[in-house]
């Protein structure tokens, strides 16, 4: 998905999962923006602007662990990590 064609079908899918996490965790009434350009450090209360930054600027790279929407990481053997959601 953060490398994917933004017009394919599997990141459309990505977005719309992504938003659906993200509605089911705000915080405080907001959720971060994980699009290349904001990076997590904006907040919107309307997840119809984060769903159009991701198209606009894609995910941003590497970022497999939504840690700000419920999402840890459990280290397992050395180099090897797991996300899990409590």
């Amino acid at each position: 998905m953060y490398n994917a064609d933004r017009r394919s079908n599997e990141f459309i899918e990505g977005v719309r999962e992504f938003r659906r996490v993200a509605e089911k965790n705000k915080r405080d009434g907001f959720m971060c923006c994980l699009c290349a350009m904001c990076k997590n450090l904006k907040e919107f209360s309307n997840s119809r602007e984060i769903y159009l930054h991701l198209f606009t600027n894609g995910f941003m790279p590497n970022y497999i662990c939504w840690t700000k929407y419920g999402e840890t990481r459990v280290r397992m053997e050395e180099g090897e990590e797991k996300a899990s959601v409590p």
